[in-house]
């Protein structure tokens, strides 16, 4: 299992791309207007160091863009965008220093779940181009109160005209790849909720609760973080706010909204991101003062037994409590190492800790018998880890042989941490035993490699460039049909 901390996280709100050394920039949300018309916002920032700059008619220089959109639905393009972005003019061609330039596109659209087939190319290079497909479900009942994804943000200031992104009134720079540096002390964020109006009626009361949670367990990272506010109900309500990383330690989050009708849960909203700390650690005097007499950790006084049931939480244990494992399990006395234990599961289950560790060894137990080896133990296997930090899928796709490809298989989570659709590929690279790896997933936080089905088929097609994005057609497998519908 790759003890990865921070994952490089490509998803359905933001990519990362380079094709030939042109870099670009691509987010992608879905919103609605207050009369319940849903759209996409497209954002694209281009790295304009990295496209070429040609003289036109007037003599300036300048770099440009087409951008194609295809927004697909069973296979069928139903809308899209098309145009040109082009960058300031310059009066040298010199890539050296030259500033991004971006832009945003709005595209109403039904509701629906959509493929969006994205294409950039450099109109003064012919061959270089970036292409992209990623899936968004849009969702917007007209009889249900709903909201946009929470979208997060680099800074928030007041604008200015050279602004590249503005909205709600101020300067809101996307945060792209949800990634929080060190040197980023707040978080801005925003979400819109929609037709409370409607269906609450007008100046209705509602609580807005916003707060920070570990992505691995939901727990919430930072108590003292949490944002209450109060609200009224409208036809678009925004809650525009901004949390506090100074203290956050290196890891995974959500960030997490959540709407309130006094007791009633209407609405609750999460998305995910990446923050880097390296200057907090894990303290483990933070556990001197837990109690663990009579409790059933107590008895757990044989150093080997104890040392593999505190090593097999790594698949559910947040980042803060990993750095534990890398840095003090053999350091430490058998004393710590039982209320480091027993509050890993106090925190979770505070009436009955015992119980959640019960039903977690039996998972344990289970990947043991699925994934594991003598050699290996299930829960350091990838597919152990992602069953025991995720659950049971919904369905799996094995393909153990296949005319091409590499041994793989494929987990489908129909809905996993607000998150539709969600998919893991496993494979095989040195074709013996059962320590399948990940080599792709969707899902936030998780490895994603766009070349996946490329390094699938290596096993035949060794000549085969691995950056091409298709796999050429063969007789008696379908990589695209196995990853479209299971």
């Amino acid at each position: 299992m790759k003890k990865t901390i921070l994952l490089l996280t490509l998803c359905v709100l933001a990519l990362t791309g380079t094709a030939q050394n042109m870099k670009a920039f691509i987010s992608h949300k879905a919103y609605c207007t207050h009369t319940m018309q849903p759209y996409i916002e497209f954002a694209f920032i281009v790295g304009g160091s990295s496209v070429e700059y040609a003289k036109n008619d007037q003599g300036y220089y300048a770099a440009e863009v087409e951008i194609q959109v295809d927004v697909v639905k069973n296979d069928t393009v139903v809308t899209g965008l098309h145009y040109i972005l082009s960058s300031d003019l310059f009066t040298d061609s010199a890539k050296a220093g030259k500033p991004d330039f971006a832009n945003i596109n709005n595209l109403p659209v039904d509701n629906g779940d959509y493929y969006l087939h994205f294409t950039l190319r450099d109109l003064h290079r012919d061959t270089v181009e970036l292409k992209y497909i990623d899936f968004i479900q849009v969702n917007f009942p007209k009889d249900e109160i709903s909201s946009s994804r929470i979208s997060l943000y680099s800074s928030i200031s007041a604008p200015e005209s050279t602004d590249l992104f503005i909205k709600y009134g101020f300067s809101l720079p996307p945060l792209f790849n949800n990634y929080v540096s060190e040197n980023q002390y707040a978080l801005p964020f925003a979400v819109e909720i929609y037709n409370t109006k409607e269906l609450l009626g007008a100046d209705k009361e509602l609580t807005a609760k916003c707060f920070i949670e570990f992505a691995e367990n939901h727990l919430v990272a930072m108590p003292e973080n949490i944002i209450t506010k109060k609200v009224k109900s409208k036809d678009v309500i925004l809650i525009l706010e901004q949390f506090n990383t100074f203290k956050l330690p290196s890891g995974n989050y959500n960030a997490v909204v959540e709407l309130y009708d006094g007791d009633k849960k209407l609405i609750i909203n999460k998305v995910f991101f990446q923050k880097s700390n390296p200057s907090i650690h894990f303290d483990i005097s933070h556990y001197n003062d837990v109690v663990i007499d009579n409790s059933f950790v107590s008895d757990m006084t044989d150093r080997a037994v104890l040392e593999e049931n505190v090593l097999c939480l790594y698949p559910i244990a947040n980042t803060m409590e990993r750095e534990f494992f890398a840095q003090r399990m053999k350091t430490v006395t058998t004393e710590q190492l039982q209320r480091y234990f027993y509050s890993f599961w106090l925190a979770r289950n505070p009436a009955n800790p015992e119980e959640s560790w019960l039903k977690y060894k039996k998972m344990v137990d289970i990947v043991q018998d699925r994934f594991g080896s003598i050699q290996v133990k299930g829960y350091r296997t990838d597919r152990g880890r992602v069953y025991l930090q995720y659950g049971q899928p919904n369905d799996i796709l094995e393909i153990p042989s296949d005319p091409v490809t590499l041994p793989y298989e494929i987990w489908h989570y129909y809905y996993l941490d607000n998150q539709t659709n969600v998919k893991f590929v496993f494979y095989d690279p040195a074709l013996v035993g059962n320590d399948y790896e990940l080599l792709h997933s969707n899902k936030y936080g998780e490895p994603h490699d766009s070349n996946w089905k490329m390094r699938l088929v290596r096993k035949l097609q060794p000549q085969r460039d691995i950056y091409d994005p298709e796999p050429e057609d063969y007789f008696g497998g379908d990589i695209n049909g196995n990853w479209r519908y299971h």
